[in-house]
């Protein structure tokens, strides 16, 4: 076994896979760092707060402040739903992205014939870690395209361990 072959391959591995995401975020900010969950812009308690305990209400006014909260409350899951659907929508077009990239490299290393050996492994390794990566992190999303990429993935990946195997064995 040629360790600096190794070596090299797990050296663009390295680079490959991380590469691939922070492009990925790069090229498609939104919903990520600190907007990657849902900011309700209203505290529905603090909006319509309930008396102090040494203060009374008559039970109109009660009830009145109760269901302010409840309707806000329910604009906020509202609300929350919505932002949950676009951000699904928008990691499907990023998983689409990275697993498109992915084939993208997997193709050149099949058939660029130029490659040395390491290089084509590394682009290989490095292609099918990021898809699965990407696969495990947007699994969510359901994208219908992002599935026939991945099948698409799938296919070139036999293609190429049964057209590269001897060269990575010698």
């Amino acid at each position: 076994m040629n360790w600096s072959k190794l070596l090299y391959t797990l050296i663009i591995v390295l680079l490959y896979v991380p590469m691939v995401f922070v492009g990925a975020n790069v090229f498609f900010p939104e919903y990520t760092g600190t907007d990657s969950y849902y900011h309700g812009t209203e505290d529905c308690y603090l909006k319509y707060p309930s008396p102090a305990p040494e203060k009374t209400l008559a039970a109109e006014q009660s009830i009145a402040i109760t269901e302010k909260q409840a309707q806000c409350q329910k604009d906020f899951y509202a609300n929350q739903q919505k932002w949950e659907q676009e951000k699904l929508v928008y990691e499907g077009t990023k998983y689409v992205f990275i697993t498109l990239f992915n084939l993208l490299i997997l193709v050149i290393a099949v058939f660029l014939p130029f490659l040395k050996d390491s290089v084509a492994l590394g682009l290989f390794l490095g292609s099918v870690f990021a898809t699965f990566g990407a696969t495990i992190r947007y699994f969510d999303t359901r994208s219908k395209i992002g599935f026939v990429l991945l099948v698409i993935t799938f296919i070139v990946v036999i293609f190429f361990i049964n057209r590269k195997k001897e060269a990575f064995w010698k």
